[in-house]
């Protein structure tokens, strides 16, 4: 009995994280928002600053840090997007599945 209720367990974890990043869509035109350093955006417009947060457990599975970034960032992208911006620089990391960035417009 332990046995079937483990496997569903497990089963239930995976299919959650086989959904967690498709749940994420893409804003329109956020593929055109890139990641830069700050020494980059030296002649670009500051349009302020958003902190961004994803899901980093899923039951007692951690998510991979490399999905989990990846969340972080298209997250970051789609509200560059309603900024109108068109670059991110990473500001701050307060913790994990957190992420800040600095919005900016720069003329390309």
């Amino acid at each position: 009995m332990k046995l079937k209720f483990l496997s569903g367990c497990i089963l239930s974890t995976f299919l959650l994280m086989g959904c967690a990043s498709s749940f994420l869509k893409p804003a329109e035109g956020s593929e055109r928002v890139l990641l830069m350093n700050g020494a980059q955006t030296a002649n670009c417009k500051s349009l302020g600053k958003i902190s961004v947060n994803v899901v980093t457990k899923v039951g007692i599975y951690t998510r991979d840090a490399d999905a989990v970034e990846a969340n972080l960032l298209q997250l970051g992208q789609n509200n560059a997007i309603e900024l109108g911006g068109d670059t991110l620089v990473k500001d701050t990391t307060p913790e994990f599945g957190r992420q800040v960035f600095a919005v900016y417009k720069c003329k390309r």
